[in-house]
């Protein structure tokens, strides 16, 4: 059982990982779903004037009220809220930098460890054909983003174009995988 776990865990994650990188760097679909600010070098200078640290954002940020904050700062909020922008980002000060082995290393590995996690409960299953392997992955995938994308969109506003790319390439990547994983196991 551990050889066939190793083998749909190497298979199913190699071709996830080569999915991305087609999906991302070859196919169009993700940089035409981001929008642009009118004018980038002035939003640069204003995050980087009103942020301490790189991190985790969001504007208006009530998680820090209390019974004790000013009922002035609540209703700031709340009509920030209700007029905009409400904002939900994640701040790197000190930029991006090229993407080296070790970002390409992390991804792989975690495609490697979702894959061999998929291999095991496929292995569980008893009696099913190659379409029903290839179908069982798939639907991990449609779970992924049923749990992990879709609630990003409802909570965090994310736009329906980002959610539906990002819903579709996880479920192809893993349809993919499955087609592999199923001739394997």
């Amino acid at each position: 059982m551990y050889k066939k776990l190793a083998k749909g865990a190497f298979i199913g994650g190699i071709t996830v990982f080569i999915w991305s990188m087609l999906s991302w760097m070859v196919l169009p679909w993700h940089t035409q779903i981001y929008d642009k600010f009118t004018d980038e070098a002035e939003v640069a200078k204003v995050l980087k004037e009103n942020t301490l640290q790189s991190g985790m954002y969001i504007l208006p940020n009530t998680s820090h009220y209390s019974n004790n904050t000013p009922t002035k700062e609540i209703r700031k909020a709340e009509e920030i809220l209700k007029t905009g922008p409400f904002v939900f980002a994640s701040i790197k000060l000190d930029g991006m930098k090229k993407m080296g082995a070790a970002t390409l290393e992390i991804s792989l590995c975690s495609y490697i460890l979702a894959a061999a996690i998929i291999a095991w409960m496929l292995l569980q299953t008893q009696g099913l054909r190659f379409l029903e392997k290839t179908l069982f992955v798939t639907m991990v995938g449609l779970l992924t983003a049923i749990l992990g994308i879709i609630p990003a969109w409802n909570w965090w506003h994310f736009s329906t174009a980002y959610t539906l790319v990002t819903c579709l390439d996880l479920v192809i990547g893993w349809a993919l995988a499955g087609l592999l994983m199923a001739k394997s196991l």
